[in-house]
């Protein structure tokens, strides 16, 4: 019995040091123009534990059958659950999301991901989370991210400067002094522009009528990052450009906006703890 019981104890410090402890299961609805199988659908596959699907696809309509059905469950997806998060990828053409076409994800209770500023702006009637337009920035490569205060918790990173990305590509940031947030927080900022903001649960968009809400259902993540390689935007980025600290501030900021898992790292400590309980049970026998 002794011996059962000790591999039993083993046993859970083990799934503790692992991270495999149970967790719920989730679908998250991939919104982009990229091929299936895009860099950004395998990292969110491989990267989060308890991601059991991702639908990917043109999901910019929000009225449409393709998109209610990957939302839903049903149809082509009948049998598989409704979608838990919502993500709009950067392999996009932003038009896809104008003139309200769109705007009906905002009423949605479920976390709502945006990977670009572009369908973010009100410009054209697109989603209407901030004001003003979107342009590039300038060149990104060494300490030029600076992490405020709203954005510690959310991103993992103490207030500060950081380098987050490992080249000089430029992303499509909003210009801070002639853009409205509503309620929502600025976590990061490169120069004069915002890299990253979040609306909590209540908050309101940075333009209402836009947003076709007058405060979001669930919370809200902005997260600006590169195009990836598509027929309409001929990026290059497949993540690979982030610094290990930028990644970690991505995977932070997800897993704080949406019910996603990181997969863990596993704890040498952790492991060392279980073997060293296991030794001195056994010297006592």
């Amino acid at each position: 019995m002794k011996t059962k019981r000790n591999l039993t104890l083993l046993a859970s410090l083990s799934a503790v040091a692992l991270g495999t402890s149970s967790s719920s299961a989730l679908v998250v609805m991939l919104s982009d123009l990229a091929p299936a199988g895009s860099p950004l659908e395998q990292w969110l596959g491989s990267n989060f534990s308890n991601v059991t699907e991702v639908r990917h696809g043109d999901w910019s309509n929000f009225s449409a059958a393709a998109s209610q059905d990957a939302l839903l469950g049903t149809g082509a997806h009948a049998g598989n659950g409704a979608a838990d998060v919502f993500i709009v990828g950067r392999s996009l053409g932003s038009a896809g999301y104008q003139n309200g076409n769109s705007d009906g994800y905002n009423g949605l209770s479920i976390p709502f991901v945006n990977f670009t500023s572009y369908t973010a702006r009100e410009l054209g009637n697109r989603l209407g989370w901030h004001t003003g337009s979107a342009g590039n920035t300038g060149s990104r490569n060494g300490a030029e991210t600076t992490v405020t205060a709203a954005g510690v918790s959310i991103l993992g990173l103490a207030e500060g400067t950081y380098d987050l990305f490992t080249d000089a590509t430029t992303f499509n940031g909003i210009t801070l002094g002639t853009t409205g947030f509503g309620g929502g927080q600025v976590l990061a900022t490169q120069g004069a522009n915002t890299l990253a903001a979040y609306w909590a649960v209540g908050d309101a968009p940075g333009n209402p009528t836009n947003a076709g809400v007058a405060t979001f259902p669930g919370p809200r993540l902005l997260f600006n990052i590169d195009n990836e390689p598509n027929a309409a935007n001929n990026g290059a980025n497949d993540l690979t450009n982030f610094t290990p600290a930028g990644l970690a501030a991505l995977t932070s900021a997800l897993e704080f906006a949406t019910p996603l898992t990181a997969v863990p790292e596993p704890s040498t400590s952790l492991l060392g703890l279980a073997a060293l309980s296991l030794l001195g049970i056994r010297r006592r026998r």
